[in-house]
């Protein structure tokens, strides 16, 4: 009689041990996955502000580009408009 109780009181010790760790595990995959998860979201958000800044960088290359063509073509013009200018006055005597 004494064999059968210590038999089943082993058995509990072993299904409480048993329940434990498979709580522990389930628990600690839960929060694998939950890490995992996090710093998938944050990579592909630090990813995709990444593109965002370069677009808009080479957005603002474009536009300081053409305003550096205006600004140069303006200047071409003007510079014409004052070598005609000398020209008329050294044509008058």
């Amino acid at each position: 009689m004494l064999q059968n109780d210590e038999l089943l009181e082993r058995i509990g010790y072993l299904q409480r041990a048993n329940r434990f760790w498979k709580g522990l595990s389930f628990s600690l995959a839960a929060a694998l996955a939950l890490f995992l998860l996090l710093g998938t979201g944050l990579g592909f958000s630090l990813y995709f502000n990444a593109q965002n800044q370069r677009i808009e960088a080479e957005l603002m290359m474009r536009e300081a580009r053409h305003q550096e063509a205006i600004a140069r073509q303006q200047a071409e013009e003007a510079a014409q408009r004052a070598r005609k200018e000398v020209e008329k006055q050294k044509a008058q005597p």
